[in-house]
């Protein structure tokens, strides 16, 4: 695959000498000369994702040209880092090379999780997400109700709201797994509101990926004491919403993303069912 459209692919041996120039001279003006460089397949909102071998570590690079609509999501997970360092990998440096805005992790090891039914990563995530129920949101944070106010007709979006961090777009690739525990990678999208939306999130998620929503919401009660507690029109109002994202993902995805697309709105809808028949 080419890295930069216009420019000849590369072997994986030669993958560094495919990314522009003054990319290249920042990365390793920072942190040395890269000895080897593979892309990763995980991610969506960077145009390069690099894992990166420098004279006695490895590292992890994202970059996005300036131009790109998700180059601004860089910048996010920038202001970021500090609040997050106990649960996602360090930002070691970041800047701005020519035309391109870049990042440079920490490599931590892992795979991506595995949320099917009855996995044991789901347990793993729901360590980390315990720990970030305890993480208050920086100011600048913008709050979820706000991101959300045009899906909140009829809805009262302020039931979602709080001061706790919350990370908005979990999914497999964005929760790696190693040795029992798991880090919250991509922190693009992130909000500030309810302690609990973030087991909202990875929810949606294990019934996108086959967990019938009673057997969710069953072990998100156990795992997930934040889940627990949410009051009932809370989370109801949550799901709505959720449900009203996911139709306004599939009308504006590409074609290439539509089948998941509309995967995914059917398991919330069928969370918006599973919940109101609870309920009578």
């Amino acid at each position: 695959m080419n890295l930069v459209p216009g420019l000849p692919a590369h072997a994986a041996s030669a993958v560094w000498g495919g990314v522009p120039q003054p990319l290249r001279a920042a990365v390793e003006s920072a942190a040395g000369p890269v000895l080897n460089a593979v892309e990763a397949a995980a991610g969506r909102t960077a145009w390069l994702r690099l894992s990166l071998d420098v004279p006695g570590r490895r590292l992890f690079l994202k970059a996005t040209p300036l131009s790109h609509r998700h180059a601004p999501t860089l910048d996010t997970e920038a202001r970021l880092a500090p609040a997050v360092r106990a649960l996602a990998p360090q930002l070691l440096y970041h800047g701005i090379a020519g035309s391109w805005r870049w990042l440079l992790f920490e490599h931590v090891p892992g795979r991506s999780a595995d949320l099917s039914p009855g996995s044991a990563d789901r347990d793993a995530a729901a360590g980390a997400l315990r720990r970030l129920a305890t993480l208050s949101a920086p100011t600048a944070t913008l709050r979820v109700e706000d991101r959300w106010a045009h899906l909140g007709a009829g809805l009262d979006l302020g039931l979602l709201s709080g001061d706790r961090l919350v990370h908005t777009d979990l999914n497999e690739g964005n929760i790696l797994v190693h040795g029992g525990s798991a880090v919250l990678l991509d922190w693009a999208w992130p909000g500030r509101g309810a302690g609990w939306l973030s087991a909202g999130f990875l929810l949606a998620q294990l019934i996108d990926a086959g967990t019938p929503a009673a057997d969710a919401e069953a072990w998100a009660r156990q795992a997930l004491p934040g889940w627990a507690a949410a009051p009932t029109e809370a989370a109801d109002t949550f799901v709505t919403a959720l449900v009203r994202r996911r139709v306004e993902q599939v009308a504006a995805c590409p074609a290439a993303r539509r089948a998941e697309r509309e995967g995914q709105l059917r398991s919330a809808v069928t969370w918006h069912r599973s919940r109101s028949r609870t309920h009578t």
